[in-house]
């Protein structure tokens, strides 16, 4: 008999030991699952690349922010991040659309803008969101053969806004499209990016549909954290419960456990990763309820201590009359 419970310690040791290498193994390359890189390749000459790269994502702000970067090619170019002609770039930014001039003959550096997305943190950690980028380039073209007793307007004034999914580019006067590839990096700990590419070929406009959720590791951990913070709720009852059943001595180890726990609960909840404020759906699965039973069953505890206290005390005041 001792031989066979001497091999089921081993057994349990190597199954241990596997289920750990395995979940190393299969979490190496854990950021390639989560990741997005959505590329074209070109299919013009002259042509501008616009690179997309994530680089924070607030759900709380409901923004995500982007590094942007363009490189030339062909005739735009004097090299490929200096224009040969004046160029406007079109974006929808958070604040609305965003227009950036480079004239030409002037280098062209990484710039930041700020999207915004859609979604209920509520649902946390199964909160999903969703956003749209939208991005155009422009050359602005001379026009030798305008009569100026015409009225003719200047070179950069605009039409009237046009919408195209929920991007508002300015149809520029004196201004041509120029064809643009895009390119999106995403690549964020704690979330899972996915999107599809969006083109306009027509109107010289491409971006893209990102739809975003919590990693798995993400939402494995909160679940396995909320498990246990009911988990040891329940423990903790049933401790007390048990506790105020016996007619012995009344042990005082489940009400430590229960004032440990009324502060250690808050710092195990706070541990999921990214979690937002107090009030997400999953505080009503088990955080608060967790913290109602550690509180109700300290409180049964107390009472309970302070009426048997009573009670002896009148006994043994009762039995010194005698």
């Amino acid at each position: 008999m001792s031989i066979w419970k001497h091999k089921g310690k081993i057994a349990f040791v190597v199954f241990i030991l596997i289920f750990y290498s395995a979940t190393l193994t299969y979490n190496v390359n854990e950021s390639q699952r989560r990741s997005l890189q959505l590329k074209e390749e070109p299919a013009a000459e002259n042509y501008v690349d616009v690179s997309f790269q994530v680089i924070a994502m607030d759900p709380a702000r409901s923004e995500m922010t982007t590094r942007v970067s363009l490189r030339l090619s062909g005739d735009l170019a004097k090299d490929p991040v200096t224009p040969s002609e004046d160029l406007r770039f079109f974006v929808n930014g958070i604040l609305g659309p965003q227009e950036i001039e480079f004239p030409h003959g002037k280098r062209i550096n990484p710039f930041v803008v700020v999207f915004a997305v859609d979604g209920n943190m509520n649902h946390y950690p199964f909160d999903r969101y969703g956003s749209t980028i939208r991005s155009m380039v422009t050359k602005r073209v001379v026009d030798h053969h305008t009569n100026p007793g015409q009225g003719a307007s200047a070179p950069n004034a605009a039409l009237p806004e046009e919408h195209d999914d929920g991007f508002i580019a300015d149809a520029l006067q004196k201004a041509d499209p120029v064809p643009i590839i895009s390119s999106m990096t995403a690549s964020i700990p704690g979330f899972k990016f996915d999107g599809e590419r969006v083109e306009r070929t027509e109107k010289g406009v491409e971006g893209f549909n990102l739809a975003i959720r919590r990693a798995d590791n993400v939402i494995v951990f909160s679940v396995l954290l909320m498990t246990l913070m009911m988990s040891l709720a329940l423990s903790v009852l049933l401790m007390c419960l048990s506790a105020l059943a016996s007619s012995d001595k009344l042990e005082l180890l489940p009400l430590s456990l229960c004032v440990t726990l009324l502060f250690g609960l808050p710092a195990l909840r706070n541990a999921q990763p990214a979690v937002p404020p107090l009030g997400v759906f999953g505080d009503y699965v088990s955080f608060i309820w967790a913290e109602t039973i550690v509180a109700t069953s300290a409180v049964m505890m107390i009472w309970n201590w302070m009426i048997r206290r009573h009670s002896d005390q009148a006994r043994r005041a009762a039995n010194s009359s005698e």
